[in-house]
């Protein structure tokens, strides 16, 4: 006998009563975003001033101890790390027979991280120099804070209703923003970023994710239709 499916439902059923402010949503952060784009490919003196002083800041905290960590904390949330997270999820998600959940997190979380190093291709922005730990690649946006970011959200989609009180929400929502701000933190500290990279790969993240919350049911109702007929074939 087939297992409940508990979690298939998850995304659709914690986002339905509010898809459109979630395209909203979306449509406001992509245009936060495109307006970042459009000062670093025309080198905007605001822009710069934000990054100089960024990096001012994570200069005066450099030390042995950070920098260890730091460097740790930028392993954890590297791209290549979050796929494998998102990997062992959807299994574990397939496993349960959520399986259009498990397609629609992991195919998410791929789709988002292709779309990245498209815009990354696009801008062409080179990293910053005098590197901590050397990086390759252009650094708009910043691949490790979106592959965090949209991670961290689609983790809450799918998890946050099955918590049970608001309280544990609310910690768990906390522990979210925290570990995206320290992925962003050693970003810069360890000068692999600008600091317009980083506030730029948590709004395009967050903006990819919101509206893949927003079509999350009918996409998961395909998926599963889709499922069902290969399963019966």
């Amino acid at each position: 006998m087939s297992q409940p499916n508990t979690l298939a439902a998850a995304p659709g059923r914690a986002l339905s009563p509010h898809r459109a402010f979630a395209q909203w949503l979306a449509a406001t952060l992509l245009v936060l975003f495109i307006l970042l784009a459009l000062g670093v490919v025309s080198h905007a003196a605001w822009l710069r001033h934000l990054d100089a002083a960024a990096r001012g800041v994570a200069t005066r905290g450099i030390t042995p101890l950070n920098t260890a960590l730091f460097k740790a904390v930028a392993v954890l949330g590297s791209p290549a790390s979050c796929l494998i997270v998102a990997a062992i999820i959807g299994w574990w998600l397939w496993r349960r027979r959520d399986a259009a959940v498990a397609l629609w997190f992991t195919g998410v979380q791929v789709a988002g991280l292709a779309a990245a190093e498209i815009v990354k291709g696009v801008t062409g922005r080179q990293r910053p120099t005098h590197q901590l730990v050397a990086d390759t690649g252009f650094s708009f946006p910043s691949g490790h804070v979106f592959a965090t970011t949209l991670l961290v959200i689609l983790l809450l989609v799918i998890f946050l209703p099955e918590l049970g009180d608001q309280e544990t929400q609310l910690v768990a929502l906390l522990l979210a923003l925290v570990w995206i701000g320290l992925v962003a933190a050693s970003r810069v500290y360890l000068r692999d970023h600008f600091a317009s990279d980083v506030l730029a790969g948590a709004l395009l993240a967050a903006s990819f994710g919101a509206a893949a919350t927003a079509g999350a049911a009918a996409l998961q109702c395909r998926l599963q239709r889709l499922i069902e007929r290969k399963a019966h074939a």
